[in-house]
């Protein structure tokens, strides 16, 4: 087995824990935080909708990421690509999930937002 299909194997195990916490989120089985206490159930419903979303579309940009490495490991630019786009992928959809964490808690301090 090569290289970068043992990274590619990798890869695409490091997205299960996304895929598990999303679950959780939608079972309810992940609590939030202290700081989440004025939120009503139907806003930390909502919240935990979105937040799942994310973590699961993180996960399937690890998994495309795991099949690029697979299928174009010997290609270095291809591969130079691959990795740039799944850095802006990912980290973009972080900071989307801390954005919906605080925007959610700013509306139930009632600060709007």
């Amino acid at each position: 087995m090569a290289a970068h299909h043992i990274a590619a194997l990798v890869f695409a195990l490091m997205a299960i824990p996304a895929f598990l916490s999303a679950r959780w989120l939608v079972q309810g089985r992940l609590p939030l935080s202290a700081g989440s206490g004025r939120m009503t159930v139907r806003d930390k419903a909502v919240l935990d909708d979105r937040l799942a979303r994310l973590l699961r579309m993180i996960g399937l940009a690890m998994l495309a990421t795991a099949i690029g490495l697979a299928l174009w490991g010997d290609d270095e630019r291809r591969l130079l690509v691959l990795i740039v786009v799944m850095f802006l992928a990912v980290n973009g959809l972080a900071a989307a999930c801390i954005f919906t964490v605080a925007s959610a808690k700013r509306r139930a301090r009632g600060g709007g937002g």
